[in-house]
């Protein structure tokens, strides 16, 4: 009976030791595997956590800040075009409407006066016209043309920024994505082809993070872009029609 009690109490210590850890420094391998286990629990945490945003903006590196700068330039323009390109801005109301009584009036020279004073598209391409009204309607008509073209192109080279950057975000996007490609196949061979497909899985991930940000930036830039040509496009018609209409009184009769 003492021998079986005394065999118990061994087998007992031996496990509990095996449990608590009571024997390790006898057993080096049994805590290095310890603690490879350990690792790969706390990686599968970290994993079930998931990445924050600000553990995808690192993930993306440098090209990924390019993008988020490149977002808020986007977003900067787009503010700024809505409030400088407008109609009430490029062919004011009340500019308009004082522009045809004085036509109507033949008080040309405070038509002029008008245009040199208000700062708009209208008024720029109306001046220009009654700036050459001595040399008849031709040389009015070429004035006028002239620099409603000029005011066209300055309207649509500004806001062809925003076409350039929905052009560069997804570029700049796929950019990060071959270079982290690149990072994961070269982890393949760094490991000899042994790599955990869980790891290969994540790194992949990451190296489309800047794809997903290009084209979340690109998108909606690009709608704002056409937006806003529309609206350029809207507004240079309008304005040729109107200056069309007032200086056709200057049209020499045939």
């Amino acid at each position: 009976m003492s021998k079986i009690w005394i065999a118990l109490v061994v087998a007992l210590v031996l496990v509990m030791g095996g449990g608590f850890g009571l024997f390790d420094l006898a057993a080096p391998d049994g805590a290095a595997l310890s603690s490879v286990a350990q690792a790969q629990e706390e990686e599968l945490e970290d994993e079930v956590r998931g990445m924050t945003l600000w553990d995808n903006i690192k993930a993306g590196g440098l090209t990924e800040i390019i993008i988020i700068l490149l977002s808020v330039v986007g977003l900067s323009l787009t503010i700024e075009h809505a409030v400088s390109i407008r109609r009430e801005k490029l062919v004011p109301p009340y500019v308009l409407n004082e522009l045809e009584q004085l036509f109507d009036e033949e008080e040309y020279e405070e038509a002029m006066d008008l245009c040199d004073q208000e700062d708009c598209f209208l008024c720029r391409v109306v001046g220009a016209g009654l700036a050459r009204i001595g040399g008849g309607y031709e040389r009015m008509a070429e004035a006028i043309q002239e620099v409603g073209e000029e005011e066209a192109t300055t309207l649509h080279q500004k806001i062809s920024y925003l076409s350039l950057i929905a052009t560069i975000a997804p570029m700049l996007g796929l950019l990060g994505t071959v270079i982290g490609m690149i990072e994961a196949f070269n982890k393949i061979a760094a490991m000899a082809g042994a790599a955990n497909p869980a790891d290969l899985a994540h790194g992949i991930s990451k190296a489309l993070i800047t794809t997903a940000s290009g084209l979340i930036v690109a998108i909606p830039v690009m709608c704002a872009y056409m937006f806003f040509r529309n609206r350029v496009i809207k507004v240079v018609q309008e304005v040729g029609a109107i200056t069309g209409e007032l200086m056709e009184r200057f049209r020499p009769v045939e």
